[in-house]
């Protein structure tokens, strides 16, 4: 937020968010407001928040999905310049857990994702690996046997969600001290 950018020309996008109202604390809207938006003078315009305001998490990603299509002005994937991800001890990345069913989804390019008994809205696949740039931030010692995993040359793609990610564009990894070690 201290950075002197050309705020005016930024878009910004969620991979993923929780199907909680945008004033929940589990929200990442909220958090990412919080923490950065809020301080710097970017056009409310040029955000976009999952919408989950909505009756139900797939009305949520379908409008969502909507919105990108109008943003990009195109039925071909959407191609974001940067996509930032992290990822959790389990593999995960956005809403791309392990062994369920969002993973398998070729067609749209938002959907529902799940995590125990809980909705959440994610890019899909496809649209993730169509960024021109795709950069892990990937922290803590408890994400080390993941990372052995996703980095392994053979491995369970659906076990370990974020080894699907191989975009067209370049494929970065940033790690602290501890998961890399």
């Amino acid at each position: 937020s201290q950075a002197d950018l050309p705020w005016n020309k930024l878009y910004i996008y969620w991979g993923d968010e929780r199907f909680v109202h945008a004033d929940h604390a589990d929200s990442n809207a909220r958090m990412v407001r919080t923490a950065w938006l809020n301080r710097i003078p970017i056009p409310a315009e040029q955000i976009f928040t999952v919408p989950t305001e909505l009756d139900s998490p797939a009305a949520a990603a379908a409008a969502y999905e909507e919105t990108l299509k109008q943003s990009f002005g195109s039925d071909s994937l959407p191609q974001f310049d940067i996509m930032l991800l992290g990822m959790g001890d389990d593999g995960h990345t956005a809403s791309l857990f392990p062994h369920t069913p969002v993973l398998q989804e070729q067609a749209r390019w938002v959907s529902v994702g799940q995590k125990d008994d809980h909705h959440r809205i994610t890019l899909t696949v496809p649209v993730i690996n169509a960024a021109r740039s795709v950069i892990f931030l990937v922290a803590g010692a408890n994400k080390q046997t993941a990372l052995g995993q996703v980095f392994a040359a053979e491995g369970n793609n659906d076990q370990y969600p974020s080894r699907r990610i191989q975009p067209d564009g370049e494929l970065i990894w940033l790690l602290d001290a501890a998961a890399a070690e």
